[in-house]
């Protein structure tokens, strides 16, 4: 008879010729992993923080004139470059890696912004002028600052030497004289396709700050058609609010009535909205 010595004996001897250790038989479930969370990484200081701007005058500095592709990366920073144009624009170089620089503000006298509420200068602070095409440690910053500093002062009275450019907004062409701005007999309400909105926000030196979501026109006379569209102000840093600009915009055009042909030609202008078509688009946009 087999005592359970004996029996423990067989099983433990059965296990070790399997292959199986006593660990196998005896021990519970295995922990699991330790998990290891990595430490938050501190973000390296940019320019700004390592070389912070003054608006100090570098000694000896001298006044250079912008090139037009700071104008325009300063008019898409401000969320212009429509109705408000930078036309001209002075830098300086201040402290460290960065320059001052002042520009000179143009208004579309046909559009709808109201020029009294857009400063005839604006300075920025950049970095952009000392950056190379190779360095790219470096990243370019640029931002709207105050006019009370040295090298703001300096841009400004070099800016003031030079004679102002030509307007950059043409003047509309095309025979506005046929228009006399009375509504077609019969004319109905017809809402305005996007395509054309968006030619009518060329026309209306607009689309960055202001935009025009919509649009009503209705049959003028002759092939002319007198439009109204509502205005949109998208957030911007120029000051533009509902509560300074116009809330409708007029234009006429004759593109709903166009064919193309050896005379045929398309033209499209903004007017003031005072006739009696623009009384009628506006009675259809509301």
């Amino acid at each position: 008879m087999l005592t359970p010595a004996r029996i423990l004996g067989m099983v433990m001897a059965a296990t070790l010729l399997s292959g199986c250790g006593l660990r196998a038989v005896w021990s519970d479930v295995p922990p699991p992993p330790p998990v290891f969370t990595p430490a938050p990484s501190t973000p390296e200081p940019d320019e700004r923080t390592l070389h912070p701007y003054t608006g100090a005058l570098n000694d000896n500095t001298a006044c250079v004139t912008a090139t037009a592709s700071l104008l325009q990366e300063l008019e898409l920073l401000k969320g212009v470059g429509g109705a408000v144009q930078y036309t001209q624009a002075v830098a300086v170089r201040s402290n460290a890696k960065w320059w001052t620089v002042v520009v000179r503000t143009a208004v579309d006298p046909q559009g709808s912004i109201d020029a009294s509420t857009v400063p005839d200068r604006i300075t920025f602070a950049t970095n952009v002028p000392s950056s190379k095409p190779d360095d790219w440690e470096v990243q370019n910053y640029t931002w709207e600052v105050g006019e009370d500093s040295a090298s703001a002062e300096k841009a400004a009275a070099c800016l003031a030497k030079l004679p102002p450019v030509r307007t950059p907004f043409p003047k509309p062409t095309g025979p506005a004289d046929t228009y006399n701005g009375k509504p077609a007999a019969g004319a109905t309400c017809h809402a305005v396709p996007h395509d054309l909105l968006l030619r009518l926000q060329e026309i209306g030196q607009v689309g960055g700050a202001i935009t025009y979501p919509r649009g009503q026109m209705v049959r003028a006379n002759r092939k002319w058609w007198t439009v109204a569209v509502a205005t949109q102000v998208n957030p911007n840093g120029e000051g533009f609010t509902e509560a300074n600009v116009p809330a409708t915009a007029w234009f006429v055009t004759n593109i709903p009535s166009y064919k193309p042909g050896k005379k045929a030609a398309l033209f499209s202008f903004p007017v003031k909205g005072g006739d009696k078509a623009s009384a009628r688009a506006r009675a259809c946009l509301k």
